[in-house]
């Protein structure tokens, strides 16, 4: 077994992935940096695909981490940057997304198997396109709308007391939507936001390989009564909900993917898909078991795949964590303000 982690130099989640795979089955895993810097020679061709004179399609995985969707034509902005002149910088950055994008397509069309594969992006980035698919499909999605028309909103708020809202691309949290965001947020001078039904219930995020699950866990809102606390995380089973996320899973095609959804009467109401889970965030604990987890996992590709049945339970009484933090408790004040915004009314 032949494992390829490609992540850039120094990012934490994918070194810990690495250092768990070669503790459980030791020269299975190599790290690739995707910076490609100027020691790393990668090249493609009819006849190879290789990195560093390593032939990339003797792996059995090329496990991929950290390569977001990137808009071919408009640069990310960034300060000081003189667009009225030519910019070598970004034709450059832009031709070494292009290679990548190609290489890992390329390393898939020749069976290797890519976890997740750039196209997987492609399906997650517009997140309006995503909540319909999913609900033409048949899943369990609360009712939203994507505008930046305020009549729009209005009248989608008047059916729907209680709303989150969220950009409409990437990555993002939801958070309460107030008069005062709408007020805000809502102007045909901005883009246009999803605003979605708050269907009443815990928010759980659920970590899936193969469609099958891995980890669930159910966060609370913060709290600043008392001793102050972030979000708190808590393992959480949801056997019953199984079969509907592996259908999702199987409807999106994507490999390894978090799920945010809300559990109510049985259902599990999907928020958001993400192609490329981050959880280095997490609680210390939460995060070690699910790099465990994973590891374990791939580590069984061309056999099963983790069944149900073999995913750890989590603890009889769930002890809640939280997120850990390098603030001093005296300066939290603000962040707590922040986070309890996304869940007060």
């Amino acid at each position: 077994m032949q494992i390829g982690i490609f992540a850039f130099a120094g990012d934490e989640q994918a070194c810990r992935l690495e250092r768990a795979l070669n503790a459980q089955s030791p020269g299975t895993a190599a790290f690739f940096d995707l910076s490609l810097g100027t020691a790393a020679r990668a090249t493609m061709g009819a006849g190879e695909a290789a990195w560093g004179g390593r032939d990339l399609t003797k792996l059995d995985i090329a496990f991929l981490h950290g390569f977001a969707y990137c808009d071919p034509v408009i640069p990310a902005c960034g300060t000081g940057v003189d667009w009225s002149v030519w910019r070598f910088d970004y034709i450059a950055a832009q031709q070494k997304h292009t290679f990548l994008y190609s290489l890992f397509s390329e390393l898939e069309r020749r069976g290797v198997r890519v976890i997740s594969p750039p196209a997987a992006h492609l399906q997650t980035f517009m997140k309006p396109l995503l909540l319909e698919r999913l609900r033409r499909a048949g899943l369990n999605v609360p009712a939203a709308v994507c505008s930046n028309n305020m009549d729009a909103v209005r009248e989608f708020c008047g059916r729907h007391a209680n709303a989150v809202w969220r950009p409409a691309t990437g990555r993002a949290a939801y958070q309460r939507f107030t008069d005062r965001q709408r007020e805000a947020l809502v102007s045909l001078q901005k883009p246009p936001i999803i605003v979605a039904e708050a269907v009443d219930g815990p928010v759980v995020r659920g970590y899936l390989l193969q469609g099958e699950p891995l980890l669930f866990l159910e966060k609370g809102a913060p709290d600043c009564t008392g001793e102050e606390r972030l979000e708190g995380f808590w393992e959480v089973d949801y056997a019953a909900l199984r079969p509907d996320l592996s259908r999702l899973a199987a409807e999106m095609n994507i490999p390894w993917l978090e799920v945010v959804f809300v559990a109510k009467d049985g259902k599990a109401w999907i928020y958001d898909v993400d192609a490329d889970p981050l959880f280095e965030g997490l609680p210390t604990g939460h995060s070690e078991k699910l790099t465990a987890l994973l590891a374990k996992s791939l580590l069984q590709v061309g056999q099963t795949f983790l069944s149900a049945d073999a995913v750890a339970a989590p603890p009889a009484k769930a002890v809640e964590t939280q997120r850990p933090t390098l603030f001093l408790r005296r300066m939290l004040r603000i962040l707590f303000e922040f986070e309890q915004s996304k869940y007060s009314k």
